[in-house]
C-alpha cells in the first residue's frame, strides 16, 4: 500500500513540474513551446510509470487469483470427469439391466406360459377324472334301478303267475287234484 502511495505521489509531481499552474501565464513562448514538447513525453512516461507500479504491485495477487483459479478450473473438470465417468458406468449398467430385462421377461413369459399348461393339463385330468367318478357313480346307481326294477318286474310276473295258478287252481283243479299236489309237496320236504 505504502508503495502505491509512493508511485502516485512521484506520478503527481512529474505532472505537476511539466504543467504551470492554472492561472500563470507562460513568460517566455521558448520555453512554453520546450514545455509543449515534453508534455507527452512526460505523459508517457507518467503512465507507464503508474502502470508498472500496478504491475509490480499487483503481480503477486494476480499470479495468486490465477493459480487459485486454474485449480479451481482442474478441480472442477476432474469432479466433472469423474462424474461422467460414473455416469457412463451408471449408464452401461442400466443398459446392461434393460437387456437382461428383456430375456427375463421372456424367460418369465416363458416359464408362466408352461405353468399355464401345466395347470390346464392339471385341471383337465382332474375334469377327466370327476366326469369319469361320476359317470361310474351313475352307471352303477343306473345297475342298482335296473336290478330293483327287474326284481319288482320278477315280483309282480310272479305274482300275477301265482295268482293265475291258484284262479286256475281254484277253477280247474279237483279235490283229488289238490290231495295230490299235498302229497308230492310234502314228499319233496
Amino acid at each position: 500500500m505504502k508503495r502505491i502511495l509512493v508511485l502516485l505521489l512521484f506520478s503527481v509531481l512529474i505532472s505537476g513540474t511539466a504543467y504551470p499552474a492554472l492561472g500563470q501565464e507562460a513568460e517566455e513562448p521558448a520555453a512554453e513551446h520546450a514545455e509543449s514538447l515534453w508534455a507527452p513525453v512526460i505523459r508517457w512516461f507518467n503512465a507507464a510509470l503508474l502502470f508498472g507500479g500496478l504491475i509490480y504491485l499487483l503481480r503477486k495477487p494476480a499470479i495468486e487469483f490465477f493459480a487459485n483459479r486454474k485449480k479451481q478450473i482442474v478441480t472442477g473438470m476432474e469432479r466433472a470427469r469423474d462424474a461422467q465417468t460414473t455416469a457412463n458406468s451408471r449408464m452401461d449398467e442400466i443398459e446392461r439391466r434393460i437387456g437382461s430385462l428383456s430375456a427375463e421377461l421372456s424367460a418369465l413369459r416363458s416359464e408362466s406360459d408352461r405353468l399355464a399348461a401345466a395347470e390346464r393339463d392339471k385341471i383337465l385330468a382332474d375334469a377327466r377324472r370327476d366326469v369319469s367318478r361320476v359317470v361310474e357313480q351313475s352307471r352303477q346307481e343306473i345297475d342298482r334301478l335296473a336290478r330293483s326294477i327287474e326284481r319288482e318286474i320278477k315280483e309282480k310276473i310272479a305274482d300275477a303267475v301265482v295268482e293265475r295258478a291258484g284262479e286256475t287252481l281254484r277253477t280247474q283243479m279237483t279235490e283229488d287234484d289238490q290231495k295230490r299236489v299235498v302229497v308230492r309237496f310234502i314228499k319233496k320236504l
